[in-house]
């Protein structure tokens, strides 16, 4: 435990002379940027400085390409709802995570799964679950970094430095994207390599947290070109590190930690482009990103806003790797592209188990049996720390082949289509190590015996160990063990996919589109330790070798879209589209069952009768009409869209709160509907203005559990209503210098975290931020002062109850920073 926090703060020790450097750096920026910028041009004369008028928002009258349909495409043509940040965007509004993100664009929600980073759920349009198979689809380019929500590890926060821009796309996408994107589809596209130009950037930025402290990033582009319009190369490293703005108390109500939850993490992404005849490109591509969590950003709303006084430090290293290769080929005819990709992502991270291990044991077993020592157990072994170690390692290998039409294709005036086929691999392999230092020593020197000589063994060993024949008895903590699990879950899926669009009459065209999907999993599981007594594959040492828990099942699904689009104007279209969407099954648990288990109370409180051990696939019909328009030569873009969503068979979480245990099983069915719109207007060449909004009503319509979920209940972490508004102020102020301005006000309602109304969790407050930031731009040197939630909304956002402890969550508290950055 101390060793991960150490590896943490010396790691921010380190930097100390890094975060001095670019504190000046920052500060002298007005008076370097012009001479910066002259030595940039005089090192390359083949590039001019970019000149004042060239400030962000100035291409707004332009056509915005987009490739979410897998072939390039202007984004009034494609009939989906469909919202684009530029990386210019990312990094003007300082969209960091994915809770930035979801005050972004309209439609988009997330669930924070103990505040750390990597550990967070993604909600597109209601679809919202915390288990199971992840409802919505992750790529990096056009590979996927989805995963299985399987231990509660989330979605991978990318944090790209050198990125084109961020596609989100609503609404089922199973037809070109497969499963898990249900709820839609998140794309991260990077900057390809310039084939021609030798150039680079770097940057700075240095903020202070309020409640926290100093943070900073670093980040770096290069780009070169080997040999001109042939080979080049294109490298960026992002180096970032927050303070923490959590505090930390010992049980007696004394600070003994300050911003306990900083974190740091590096990310390093080089692409190379390579074209060795015109109709041929081969771009393997190679990403990396460490994550270190000194802790997570939960604090006890019962000890104080953002204090906690957990027993143990939660701290969490999230480790991946990408690396793909991506050949593109043009037959003439059509165009064939092969994507291949191998995925790595090491999750470890560490939890606080007494409340759940020592506390649990203490009261619900020792008191029981013992009330006598009633004061001891509580006092003493209640408060022995437990530390629980998960450490999840995921691994896929991802292969799709697609042939899609060209211009040069026959009927290519009224025809497009693309087909292919897609393979994929994935293993997951997850340990959960949890023990309780000291148990068997300190029982003993309570109660004067060995515990497995006590009535607690008699209790709760003999009816799952059996012990034929009078034997020895057996530790029910062996080496203080109160629960270790192994488990391993692969999966394999085969797919063929294909669109065609026709267009039928000028201006009217008809998209087709389906997904056969055929997929194969595998589960093995080994348990041991007190808490798992009595479970599938238990094994314990002094007994015969039992076998493992093994599983295996197998799926297909068929995935059909159909869309009708029509051209009322050159700008303004409307369409319309039926979808289905999917989500795998697969294993969970399993947990102990039976009158003897430490669930029993829990299961019989639920009306659960059968153990636990695997869920079902979840399917759902979304149907949707929407207008895309563009007025006024570009300058006015108003896009609307509703939609209706069946959803059937839903695949959520189920919590055990004696036991601390969770599971998935399929819930019932939910009706979901709502809208969204989107609108941005450049009111003066410098000026513009936008908006965007989405409502949503997600209730559940049939339950096979009414106990635990309830008709006509909400599904969780969904907003009823989301609003942003913002405007930007972009002017030359000189000859060569310019000025750039940004505020934007973002809502999110409120929603319902639980579907028990006795749940702290039950009601989320709804909650706005106010960000801001004002630049000047000289050349290409930039520097911009920002301030993110200027009004320090303190609002707890989320109270979810995490292994029966009840935690908090906040916006970020304000952050006032600077940022520099120099483009050669």
């Amino acid at each position: 435990m101390t060793k991960h926090n150490t590896s943490v703060r010396s790691d921010r020790r380190g930097m100390a002379t890094a975060t001095s450097l670019i504190a000046m750096l920052c500060a002298a920026a007005p008076a370097l940027l012009p001479s910066l910028a002259h030595a940039a041009v005089a090192a390359d004369s083949a590039q001019t400085p970019a000149p004042p008028e060239a400030l962000p928002g100035a291409d707004l009258g332009g056509e915005i390409v987009v490739t979410a349909q897998k072939r390039s495409e202007d984004i009034r043509t494609v009939p989906i709802s469909l919202s684009v940040l530029s990386g210019a965007d990312l990094k003007d509004q300082r969209i960091a995570s994915y809770d930035d993100l979801s005050r972004a664009v309209p439609g988009v929600a997330f669930n924070a799964v103990a505040g750390q980073e990597g550990r967070t759920n993604i909600i597109i349009r209601g679809i919202s679950s915390t288990s199971g198979a992840s409802t919505v689809g992750l790529y990096l380019d056009d590979v996927s970094v989805t995963i299985p929500n399987l231990y509660r590890d989330g979605a991978i926060d990318l944090r790209l430095p050198d990125i084109e821009r961020i596609e989100v796309l609503r609404g089922p996408q199973g037809t070109l994207y497969g499963d898990s994107s249900e709820g839609g589809t998140i794309r991260f596209i990077t900057m390809a390599p310039n084939m021609t130009t030798f150039g680079g950037a770097a940057s700075g930025d240095v903020s202070t947290t309020l409640h926290g402290g100093t943070n900073y990033a670093l980040s770096g582009m290069i780009n070169l070109p080997v040999v001109s319009d042939v080979l080049a190369v294109r490298a960026s490293v992002n180096y970032v590190n927050d303070s923490g703005w959590i505090d930390h108390f010992t049980p007696a109500g004394v600070r003994d930690g300050k911003g306990v939850n900083s974190e740091n993490s590096l990310t390093a992404h080089v692409t190379a482009k390579w074209t060795p005849a015109p109709d041929l490109t081969i771009t393997p591509a190679f990403f990396y990103q460490r994550a270190n969590n000194a802790d997570n950003a939960a604090f006890y709303p019962g000890v104080g806003l953002w204090q906690q006084n957990k027993l143990v430090a939660e701290p969490s290293h999230d480790t991946m790797t990408l690396g793909s290769l991506t050949i593109e080929k043009g037959l003439g005819f059509a165009d064939l592209t092969s994507v291949t990709g191998v995925f790595h992502r090491k999750a470890s991270r560490i939890e606080d188990g007494t409340y759940f291990n020592s506390t649990a044991f203490a009261q619900f077993f020792l008191d029981a049996i013992y009330p006598e020592y009633q004061t001891q157990n509580d006092t003493v072994i209640a408060n022995l720390p437990s530390y629980v170690h998960y450490d999840t390692t995921y691994q896929s290998f991802n292969q799709e082949l697609r042939l899609a039409s060209n211009a040069s294709s026959p009927g290519a005036s009224w025809l497009k289509w693309v087909v292919g086929a897609y393979f994929s691999s994935q293993k997951v392999h997850n340990v959960n190590f949890q023990q309780i230092a000291g148990i068997n020593s300190t029982f003993k020197s309570i109660y004067g015996i060995a515990m497995e000589d006590s009535l607690v063994e008699t209790t709760f060993g003999n009816p799952a160990y059996g012990q034929p024949g009078g034997g020895a008895a057996i530790p029910l903590f062996p080496n203080d063990i109160d629960e270790s699990d192994d488990r391993t879950y692969k999966q394999q899926q085969y797919a063929i996919f294909g669109q065609v669009g026709i267009t039928f009459a000028p201006g009217w065209k008809l998209d087709l589109g389906g997904r056969f999907a055929h997929a194969h999993e595998d589960f093995v599981s080994v348990e041991t330790g007190f808490y798992q007594i009595g479970n599938l594959g238990y094994q314990t040492a002094g007994q015969p070798a039992s076998a493992p828990y093994t599983q295996a099942a197998s799926s297909n699904a068929f995935l059909p879209k159909a869309t009708l689009y029509h051209d009322l104007s050159a700008g303004s279209s409307v369409y319309a589209t039926a979808a289905k969407g999917f989500r795998l099954g697969g294993p969970t648990g399993p947990i102990v069952f039976g009158p003897t288990s430490v669930c029993n109370g829990d299961f019989e409180a639920i009306g659960q009768t059968t153990q636990p051990t695997q869920f079902a696939s979840d399917s759902l019909w979304t149907y949707e009409a929407g207008s895309k328009n563009e007025f006024l030569g570009r300058r006015l873009r108003l896009n609307v869209s509703g939609f209706y969503t069946d959803w059937t068979n839903i695949q959520q979480q189920i919590y055990l709160p004696t036991c601390g245990y969770y599971f998935t099983s399929n819930v019932g069915n939910a009706r979901i509907y709502g809208a969204e719109l989107e609108a941005s207007l450049k009111l003066t060449p410098h000026l513009q203005i936008g908006a965007t909004a989405s409502v949503n009503h997600a209730t559940i319509t049939k339950s096979n559990n009414p106990t635990d979920i309830a008709v006509g209940q909400h599904l969780i972490d969904v907003p009823g209503v989301t609003a942003t508004a913002s405007a930007s102020y972009n002017t030359p102020v000189s000859a060569d210098i310019g000025f750039t301005s940004l505020v934007n006000f973002t809502y999110t309602g409120h929603s319902y975290g639980s579907y028990q109304a006795a749940n702290p969790n039950y009601y989320n407050p709804a909650y706005g931020v106010l960000n801001a930031s004002i630049g000047l731009i000289h050349g290409r040197g930039q520097v911009s002062l920002y301030v993110k939630n200027l009004l320090d909304n303190r609002t707890i956002i989320q109270s979810p109850q995490i292994n029966t402890v009840i935690e908090g969550y906040t916006v970020h508290p304000r952050t006032i920073g600077l940022t520099s950055r120099l483009v050669f």
